[in-house]
């Protein structure tokens, strides 16, 4: 069996639990008897830097080191790659950077990059250090060789082991003072059927695929039996895309007398969601919905697929708040060839949401991920190719609860991808842009009681 070395680099926002997606992939590796060890830089706690890492790593000997990479952490991820090269018998790359950029972490150090989802790869490129099977053999994975078989979605998220095996893994102290277990939340389908030009949810992708209702209430049962858990976060990209589903799961949660009492929210495009769905959602435990809007301007939600007219958005957002729920709301601003009019659409759709709306997703201003359609439109056209590896792009998030009040509040009226001006904005759009940043910073102040 395989030594594994997991590993998250430092993200410019510290992370308060562990990532769920490593969680996933450690728990796989567990299952098949693999030695596992994990390494969360990423997290709010952690205080160490890349020698200490690097030090552990060497101490501990792993045949494999699997470091999760997201376009933020890329560059951090390729430095410490260079300070660990030799150290394992295989380094690889996995997460969302890899899956559309994977040919780039080969070029610092990598010796494998993973497309897409990691559980099945991963356990595979441990077993071929075993000698059991063939690196080209797998699918979705990337060497310097070549490309073997194409990436392959995975159709029964059942069979996967449930992510909470892998709880030892993450040390408690990293995230808070004195807890014994720290969860990190629940996926109860993968993928989204959505179009957005501006998404970068490449990993699980837009085939729509969901775990049987049976299978996510035993989850809940065992969180709550085992861990104490009576609330539940699901971090699905769509939780609402199928009906059918959505019908099955809320049903199933009301069945079980053990559930009684629990409660949870999720995350859902404004259109996926019907108000039958909301009073449904509710009686099964349901207090709070984050809905993805990003702009008020038909044209420019038609622009950017976003598929979903600002009525549709007020009717989901009144229902939610109707319904007891706790309502978080998404805008996004700066999209190309966005003006000062649709701004102004904008802005004033958040003005009218805001009585039902408890918070607004904090700045929002546009930032060009690689693998999506608007950085693959618009990089030469601006010149931001790469750009996550040009000194100073990447810029840390402030820790506001070291902040006076007065500091805090200045932090979050700005957005500082705006001072990247990737999209080279005018005086007057960059002016409006600050505006509708502004009014989501004083709007949830207001809601916190500041």
């Amino acid at each position: 069996m395989a030594r594994v070395m997991l590993i998250m680099p430092r993200l410019p926002q510290k992370l308060g639990a562990p990532y769920l997606g490593q969680q996933y992939v450690a728990a796989s590796l567990l299952d098949r008897g693999h030695e596992v060890r994990a390494l969360d830089m990423a997290a709010v706690r952690w205080c160490h830097d890349d020698e200490h890492v690097a030090q552990e790593v060497e101490r501990w000997g792993p045949d494999l080191i699997g470091m999760t990479l997201f376009t933020w952490n890329a560059a951090r991820g390729y430095r410490l790659a260079e300070r660990l090269r030799g150290v394992a018998r295989m380094m690889v790359a996995g997460g969302a950077h890899p899956t559309v950029c994977a040919e780039e972490p080969l070029q610092y150090g990598f010796d494998v990059s993973v497309k897409g989802e990691g559980e099945l790869a991963l356990v595979a490129l441990a077993e071929a250090l075993d000698g059991r099977g063939q690196v080209a053999s797998i699918p979705g994975v990337v060497t310097r060789a070549g490309e073997g078989r194409p990436r392959e979605v995975i159709e029964d998220l059942d069979a996967l082991p449930l992510p909470m095996g892998s709880y030892g893994l993450y040390d408690p102290g990293w995230y808070s003072a004195g807890a014994l277990v720290v969860p990190g939340g629940m996926m109860t389908s993968r993928g989204c059927p959505a179009r957005c030009t501006f998404c970068a949810n490449y990993v699980t992708g837009r085939a729509f695929r969901w775990r049987s209702a049976g299978n996510v209430v035993k989850e809940m049962l065992r969180l709550s039996a085992e861990h104490g858990l009576r609330h539940f976060s699901f971090w699905d990209d769509a939780f609402t895309a199928r009906r059918d589903r959505l019908d099955d799961l809320c049903a199933a949660i009301v069945a079980e007398e053990a559930l009684r009492g629990v409660t949870w929210t999720c995350i859902t495009p404004a259109n996926m969601v019907k108000p039958g769905d909301l009073e449904k959602m509710a009686r099964a435990g349901c207090v709070g919905v984050n809905f993805g809007i990003e702009s008020g301007d038909p044209t420019v939600l038609k622009i950017i697929q976003k598929g979903q007219r600002p009525t549709q958005v007020r009717e989901a957002v009144a229902v939610a708040k109707a319904e007891g729920m706790v309502t978080i709301v998404n805008f996004m601003f700066g999209f190309p060839g966005e003006g000062v009019e649709g701004l102004g659409e904008t802005l004033g759709l958040m003005e009218a949401l805001s009585s039902d709306v408890d918070y607004f997703n904090n700045r929002g201003v546009l930032i060009p991920f690689p693998g999506t359609s608007i950085y693959d439109e618009w990089k030469g056209v601006y010149g931001f190719e790469r750009w996550w590896l040009e000194p100073g792009r990447i810029v840390d998030e402030p820790d506001l609860s070291s902040m006076d009040g007065a500091s805090a509040m200045a932090a979050l009226e700005h957005d500082p991808t705006l001072d990247q001006d990737f999209f080279k904005y005018s005086d007057e759009v960059r002016e409006r842009i600050e505006d509708c940043v502004r009014f989501k910073a004083r709007h949830n102040a207001r809601a916190r009681g500041v």
